[in-house]
């Protein structure tokens, strides 16, 4: 059954949601990208759903498709609550509303990339653009390696990345890749040079629904890293009350960016400020990113570094192209239903736990 929750691609995706929340009679509002279309001519839309009353003291909020292809895993998740009628009478009962937005990053979902319709990724965009941007001196020595002039790289190109690796070490060499970087514009993890139409977007949502609320809580699906089907949940918040009170609703393997087994970095820019800048007034405000493991991160890196490659470049065979994106898609969506089978339930016990959490005062 639960197949029937992903798409097999945005604009399916896309119906899928938005037939579930007309179902539940949710209050549905549509935010159209103004830059272009899908992959497929279809209109590029961030959709929002909200279920609940308008009055609830307490909101859940659930955001797929940050990065881009990354959607299919985040939009699953957020059409199989629609169809949980449990949960949804356990949050109705208790005075949370949910707030559901289907693909932040439409461009991305629709193309196929993890970046948005300028390469930027969203996750490193949330910046205050008034000030000097982050300088991460490791990318710039990496950049001409991550994206060599051929593809797929020679034995050569893995010496170099091996050289820097022993030279500066593992940390410097995920820093350099993931930390995210302001001066490639061409390049991974790109964090722009302003607030991207997604990071404006999502703002407004978040100010828009979060008024009048006595607590957040926010769940941002992500996909890539960690272990095959393995849900990391990955505290990025600061603060000890609030480290405490995610472990409190959802484990003791809540995991801090700063600990040194978390399967990332602790990144600066990333979408969490729009909730703790657009939503302050919130006395309680509690995020969780939910990151599902796909391939080793050799490969997911691979795969990133040959789609940003392609992208730059005119002259890529079809077949080429292809075999390419067919990678990339797999390195953040395995289309195997034990994968999707672990996500779904392991989102779910996520979600419940966040709904005690909020209905229990």
């Amino acid at each position: 059954m639960f197949q029937a929750f992903f798409g097999q691609s945005y604009a399916d995706a896309r119906t899928r949601f938005i037939t579930a929340a007309t179902q539940q009679q949710c209050a549905l509002q549509s935010y159209v990208n103004p830059t272009g279309s899908g992959v497929s001519g279809e209109v590029l839309s961030t959709d929002v759903a909200y279920f609940g009353s308008d009055d609830a003291r307490a909101l859940l909020v659930l955001t797929s498709a940050m990065h881009g292809e990354e959607g299919y895993c985040g939009s699953g998740c957020q059409v199989a609550l629609l169809n949980d009628q449990q949960l949804l009478d356990h949050a109705h009962a208790n005075g949370i509303g949910i707030l559901l937005i289907h693909a932040v990053n439409p461009f991305g979902f629709s193309w196929g990339h993890r970046g948005n319709e300028d390469n930027v990724d969203l996750n490193r965009n949330f910046c205050d653009f008034s000030k000097p941007l982050p300088d991460n001196r490791h990318y710039q020595t990496l950049h001409s390696l991550l994206i060599p002039e051929t593809w797929p790289p020679g034995p050569e190109n893995a010496a170099a990345i091996q050289s820097f690796i022993k030279a500066q070490g593992e940390q410097a060499y995920r820093e350099g890749m993931m930390l995210g970087q302001y001066s490639h514009p061409d390049g991974l993890f790109y964090g722009g040079q302003e607030p991207a139409w997604s990071n404006r977007t999502l703002r407004d949502i978040l100010r828009r629904f979060g008024q009048d609320r006595e607590r957040m809580a926010w769940i941002d699906y992500h996909t890539g890293l960690g272990p095959y089907g393995h849900a990391e949940k990955i505290f990025v918040q600061k603060t000890l009350e609030d480290y405490q009170r995610a472990r409190m609703w959802w484990g003791n393997d809540v995991v801090s960016v700063v600990d040194p087994e978390s399967s990332t970095v602790d990144i600066g820019g990333t979408g969490m400020r729009a909730m703790l800048e657009e939503c302050r007034q919130v006395p309680e405000l509690t995020f969780l990113a939910l990151e599902f493991g796909t391939l080793p991160m050799d490969e997911v890196f691979l795969a990133l570094r040959s789609d940003r490659w392609q992208a730059g470049r005119g002259s890529v065979s079809d077949a080429q192209r292809s075999a390419i994106k067919e990678a990339h898609k797999a390195a953040f969506y395995p289309g195997n239903d034990d994968w999707r089978g672990a996500v779904i339930g392991q989102s779910r016990t996520s979600l419940l736990q966040a709904l005690y959490g909020l209905s229990n005062r």
